[in-house]
């Protein structure tokens, strides 16, 4: 029920009550009886009766005369009533009549500006609809309306939602999928060299230190250093090769805050200067999720936010939430949080904010394609102070 339709309906009970009112105080049955000529008659006649009483029985005068007085002010009153009730009736009427026509401009007024709002907010919801079926997404309407045409508006919103996060999660999925190919070929590519190359160095060192064994430090330190290097390339094709590696999840529902409460007391000798906690849902969650996969993600980002504190003390918490239809984890450090040049594109392969030869920021790549690949999500939420993650899971009914 729109709001000008409550008032027309509360403006026409006022009318009736007033109405009411109106007609009590006038007593329409009293008029009536006032005007009827035949008790003004009978009053008359009366009149005469006191008199003739009075002229037929001197010792009660004085009554009759009092009675005499009463009945003539009672027949005046009726008199002046009759004379004034057509004046009074025709005020009424007019009276009713004003509040009637009153009652029926506006409802017709209401009409026109109900005609009027739904004319428009049809024209968005079109102008939504036509968005929607060009490929447009998180589309708003912004109608709150309780009526049929306001749910339609919040049905196309949500649509609209709907088609932005699976459109966002494909395009993601895609842009991953194309890393994990290059790093897939980047990795056989270099395995094998990089082995030769260790054996050959081992050889060729050793044949250079029995042909002059007085340059053998110089020979061992060149050693050194090029195993160094070949180590670190060595390092950045194994991260190559987990990249590559990600594989479909096998799906088990699972309470997702035992999981949790598991991880917290299995590594948490893992990171020594890190504290882990758990808090949110007193009440099992649970998901269909991969649980060394989903342990994977959470020591990536642990392993972050332990790189990040360094040798400070720091904290992680770990907080569920969501609603029925999602799981929701939030990992929340109190470290120096995601500087603001690489929030944009941190979860694209090789964005770190480490040192050269330390890692290649593979880390939140493969936990974003894990998350999706549960068709959920990892996401970098706002946070005044330290790192806040979180990871999206579809929500399912725990096992008895």
């Amino acid at each position: 029920m729109t709001l000008r339709n409550t008032f027309l309906i509360l403006l026409a009970i006022a009318v009736l009550v007033m109405f009411a009112s109106v007609a009590r105080r006038l007593s329409l049955v009293s008029y009536g009886l006032a005007a009827n000529r035949e008790s003004q008659e009978v009053l008359r006649r009366s009149l005469e009766d006191q008199k003739a009483l009075a002229r037929a029985d001197p010792a009660h005068r004085d009554v009759y005369r009092r009675r005499f007085e009463d009945t003539r002010r009672l027949l005046t009153r009726i008199e002046i009533m009759a004379l004034t009730r057509r004046q009074v009736m025709r005020q009424f009427e007019l009276v009713l009549v004003g509040l009637v026509t009153v009652i029926v401009a506006a409802a017709v007024a209401a009409y026109f500006l109900e005609q009027r709002s739904r004319t428009r907010r049809l024209a968005r919801i079109g102008d939504a609809l036509q968005s929607l079926s060009m490929g447009d997404a998180e589309i708003a309407v912004d109608d709150r309306g309780r009526d049929v045409i306001g749910r339609i508006a919040r049905m196309i919103e949500e649509t609209s939602g709907v088609i932005g996060r699976e459109r966002r999660r494909t395009r993601a999925l895609e842009h991953l999928s194309a890393w994990q190919e290059a790093a897939r070929r980047h990795a056989h590519e270099m395995r094998t060299p990089l082995t030769a190359a260790h054996l050959e160095i081992r050889q060729l060192v050793q044949e250079a230190q029995r042909r002059l064994p007085s340059d053998a430090s110089t020979w061992s330190r060149a050693e050194a250093s090029i195993l160094e290097e070949l180590e670190h390339l060595r390092r950045f094709t194994n991260e190559f090769v987990a990249l590559a590696n990600v594989g479909a999840p096998k799906l088990e529902v699972r309470d997702v805050r035992q999981l949790l409460e598991e991880f917290c007391m299995t590594f948490a000798s893992n990171w020594p200067h890190l504290t882990l906690h758990c808090a949110g849902a007193p009440s099992r969650r649970c998901a269909a999720l991969d649980r060394e996969m989903l342990r994977r993600v959470l020591v990536n980002l642990c392993n972050n936010s332990a790189l990040a504190a360094g040798e400070r003390s720091g904290n992680v918490t770990f907080t569920i939430g969501g609603g029925p239809e999602a799981v929701t984890v939030d990992v929340v450090d109190d470290g120096p949080g995601v500087a603001p040049e690489v929030r944009r594109r941190i979860f694209e392969p090789y964005t770190t904010t480490r040192k050269t030869g330390e890692g290649m920021g593979l880390g939140l790549a493969i936990s974003k394609k894990i998350l999706l690949d549960h068709h959920g999500d990892l996401e970098l939420s706002s946070s005044t102070h330290g790192a806040a993650f979180r990871i999206t899971l579809p929500a399912a009914a725990c096992p008895e």
